[in-house]
């Protein structure tokens, strides 16, 4: 069956170690983008940041780092864009067998060993090996055998008793320490049953990974992930600021023990976690056209002003425009909670909340005292709260004067100036802003 051709545009991110060498998988998939044995954060980080359409899983990390983990893939494989995810040799193949069920597809012997339980021993295909780099990627030198590739060459050994006797010898064998001279010296000879299976498993995925489908039991939807995930996506995983990767949680643990406002920082976010625990309680949902306010709000607010400005905003904070837009959804369900809580308070306003808000971030005594010299000139001008002050100017015209002289831009449109001001009405913006032009002696 001839191998369909490469799909153009498709961006096709492998995770391959000591399984084939770079040079040799460049040969047979050139475009795709070649990354080091995978280890657990890797695949949640990479999907995120580099927006992959398919991924093959080749090899994977065991001892020295945490392996990738079946929950990175499970979220992977629901992720926007991500057509197919493979495995395959190794750690892929061990993965696949795991998830075929959500639709992993696995591809070569060794998957179908792990699936059918030929084999359930993970270590069957690990390997002890040493790396450095090399002018076109990492160079792996393998100095063990793994017990998969001695499955393999048992498969087709003439004389299966023999073999099956040396495989499970072999199997008795720590992997780290079943090295050439170990397998020879146990057979007789060099001449060993062993088939390099994995590096077969694996030229077959990169050549013809487009011929296989998924086909899953069920389809992976939130539910299939945990409160472990969300801490691993929201702590470990690796984001892009200005082309350097880094853990979301070391840039949280160097602003909490650095920035002066750390107090700040922790009762603004929590509030937020609240009010979105709160919107979820109460079932507050947001239409396209309220979202897209919140958007025009922020970029305003942001100074961002072409999409050139916005792609250099979302580079420099490390953020994606997936998660720009889940931002923007949360915003704009938190300011639809606050506007109904402000109109229950009717004439109440938001007086004591804000008054407290100064209070509790050392600004009252500040604010307090502005407005007690602005408020003694209003009555040295002889303007009464309600009596003697000119409405003829409507409410909107004199703010928006107000915040030219003032050198302040308002970055939402008049209506919600009211509700998140707390202002009850038209008239009572205008008395307020007329009563302060009057204390500056304006007409």
């Amino acid at each position: 069956m001839p191998t369909p051709p490469p799909i153009e545009d498709e961006k096709i991110l492998v995770y391959l170690g000591p399984s084939l060498s770079w040079a040799k998988a460049k040969a047979i998939l050139p475009n795709a983008i070649y990354r080091p044995p995978a280890r657990q954060g890797d695949i949640v980080s990479d999907i995120v940041n580099l927006n992959p359409n398919r991924i093959i899983l080749i090899d994977g990390v065991f001892r020295e780092n945490l392996s990738v983990w079946h929950k990175e893939l499970t979220y992977a494989l629901q992720f926007p864009g991500v057509k197919a995810i493979f495995g395959t040799s190794s750690m892929g193949a061990l993965r696949a067998a795991e998830l075929d069920f959500l639709g992993m597809i696995g591809i070569g012997k060794i998957y179908h060993w792990y699936r059918d339980s030929v084999t359930e021993d993970d270590s069957e295909v690990a390997v002890q090996y040493a790396e450095r780099e090399g002018p076109d990627g990492p160079l792996y030198y393998v100095n063990t055998v793994p017990l998969v590739d001695i499955r393999a060459g048992v498969e087709h050994h003439p004389d299966q008793e023999r073999a099956q006797a040396f495989l499970e010898q072999m199997r008795g064998i720590f992997y780290m320490d079943r090295t050439p001279k170990v397998c020879a010296d146990a057979w007789g000879d060099d001449s060993f049953p062993y088939i390099k299976q994995k590096s077969m498993d694996a030229v077959t995925a990169l050549r013809d990974h487009l011929m296989y489908e998924s086909a899953p039991a069920q389809k992976p939807t939130p539910e299939n992930l945990s409160r472990f995930f969300q801490a691993l996506y929201e702590r470990d995983r690796r984001i892009r600021v200005n082309g350097t990767e880094i853990p979301q949680q070391h840039i949280d643990a160097y602003t909490m023990l650095h920035n002066p406002e750390w107090e700040r920082i922790c009762w603004d976010s929590a509030n937020q976690d609240l009010a979105l625990m709160l919107c979820d309680h109460l079932c507050v949902m947001v239409s396209i056209d309220e979202i897209e306010r919140e958007n025009v709000r922020f970029q305003i607010r942001s100074d961002i002003k072409t999409p050139a400005d916005f792609e250099n905003f979302l580079s420099a904070n490390g953020w994606t425009r997936h998660e720009y837009d889940r931002l923007m959804i949360a915003n704009a369900r938190i300011r639809k909670l606050q506007h109904a809580n402000t109109v229950t308070k009717m004439y109440r306003r938001n007086t004591l909340a804000i008054l407290n808000y100064l209070r509790t971030h050392q600004a009252f005594d500040y604010w307090a005292q502005l407005a007690v010299e602005a408020e003694k000139k209003i009555q040295k001008s002889g303007v009464d709260d309600w009596l003697g002050v000119n409405l003829e100017v409507p409410a909107f015209d004199l703010l928006a004067k107000h915040f030219e002289q003032e050198g302040l831009e308002l970055k939402c449109n008049n209506e919600e100036y009211l509700l998140e001001t707390g202002f009850s009405n038209l008239t009572e913006l205008g008395v307020a802003l007329a009563r302060i032009a009057a204390g500056k002696g304006e007409e």
